[in-house]
């Protein structure tokens, strides 16, 4: 039951996925303490533990300890993976997948139409204007409350989705759900119009080239559409631009230079003097305030207004979980995904029996790399609803990636 709400949960619902993770764990540890669940190591626990030894530190030396240490309460979903993990290690997963593309598809038509129309049946129409912005269409946000939330839940979803289309262990009318479930989502990633979010699909099926060409076959591909993509950059300025203005999403990729670029540029300039003043421990978490006199040094400095303050974070993962955890917490967290990508490439290497743990882990590896580069340029892991999404396809490569050792 817990397992069905999370994947219906997964593309418009925290309540309902925060509801499944708590009954998760209460059966989990019931199976435990019944004995008929045991403890089988990962090698993502070392990456998780040691980012949680420097938020813990960073936390202790902070100028308010307790403070800090509250943050500790927003880890509770970090067991996720395992929890996934125990309950699928001798089950199937495949009807929870299967719900999961059903229910995200019906989203991302809403989330299409949405797009076009501005229909909003849950959100005001104050919140609902936020998001016409200067491309003048909606971002697309689904039944979520921000354009980048659903737009990395969609991109993990669309990679998730994509190599069941081919996947030889898949029989047609799977194949034909899958390729609808992957088409939605895809669409669903460009209508959110987060320019963040289209850099890590592009990214994912990079990926996914590379698993299924080879690195030989890849580098004459891109290296193809290097030279096709260079040529119409080339092209006459005047008509390139024209053609960009046309449509939306054209609109979006010019915008590159609106005020929203420079904001970010010079919060990742005032992350690097916090870096800089605090390399070792950060600041600790919770502590934003402590970050506005370099807010205010660089708008002294560059007569720049800063559009986005301390408190909605950097727009940079990485950035800041160095800033709030220290340079132990963001290796740690670094390590953490790290050891989960050597553990999937060597499995796909090695080659697997069952062509569908073949398939799905590079659904896995690319919605994970995917992901992290959009990590570049929002605090993508921060946010609850693309959390819950990222945990979930760690526990299913945990899950895969011991399927493919019986079945090698």
């Amino acid at each position: 039951m817990f397992l069905l709400v999370l994947f219906i949960s997964i593309p418009f619902s925290i309540a309902g996925d925060d509801f499944a993770v708590i009954g998760l764990y209460l059966v989990t540890f019931y199976r435990f303490i019944k004995k008929e669940e045991s403890w089988s190591s990962a090698p993502i626990v070392y990456g998780m533990g040691v980012m949680l030894l420097g938020a813990f530190i960073s936390s202790l030396l902070s100028g308010e300890i307790l403070h800090s240490l509250s943050y500790f309460r927003n880890f509770w979903r970090l067991g996720l993976p395992f929890l996934i993990f125990f309950a699928f290690r001798n089950r199937p997963y495949d009807r929870f997948l299967k719900v999961l593309a059903v229910i995200s598809s019906l989203i991302a038509i809403y989330a299409v139409i949405q797009f076009f129309t501005g229909l909003d049946v849950l959100r005001s129409k104050s919140l609902q204007e936020e998001y016409r912005a200067i491309q003048g269409v909606w971002y697309a946000v689904g039944i979520f409350s921000h354009h980048l939330t659903y737009g990395g839940v969609s991109l993990l979803l669309f990679a998730l989705f994509l190599p069941n289309i081919f996947s030889q262990g898949r029989s047609r009318n799977e194949r034909l759900l899958f390729t609808v479930a992957t088409i939605c989502n895809l669409a669903a990633t460009g209508v959110c119009m987060g320019r963040s979010i289209w850099l890590g699909t592009l990214t994912a099926m990079g990926v996914m080239i590379l698993v299924y060409l080879g690195w030989k076959r890849s580098l004459i591909f891109f290296s193809l559409l290097a030279m096709l993509v260079g040529g119409f950059w080339g092209y006459s300025s005047t008509q390139k631009d024209s053609l960009l203005k046309s449509t939306a999403v054209g609109r979006r990729i010019l915008s590159i230079t609106g005020e929203s670029n420079p904001d970010r540029l010079f919060m990742w300039k005032a992350s690097l003097q916090v870096i800089k003043d605090n390399p070792i421990l950060g600041l600790g978490p919770m502590r934003r305030k402590e970050m506005e006199p370099y807010y205010v040094r660089i708008t002294n400095k560059e007569k720049h207004q800063f559009q986005h303050r301390p408190t909605v974070g950097v727009h940079n993962i990485y950035l800041q979980n160095w800033i709030d955890f220290g340079l132990l917490g963001m290796l740690g967290y670094l390590i953490w995904w790290g050891t989960l990508f050597v553990q999937i490439l060597s499995a796909l290497r090695q080659g697997s029996k069952s062509l569908k743990v073949n398939a799905q882990l590079s659904g896995c590896l690319a919605g994970l790399c995917g992901i992290m580069v959009a990590g570049f340029f929002e605090n993508n892991f921060r946010d609850g609803e693309v959390q819950i999404t990222i945990l979930l396809v760690m526990g299913l490569s945990l899950v895969l990636l011991d399927k493919h050792k019986t079945a090698a």
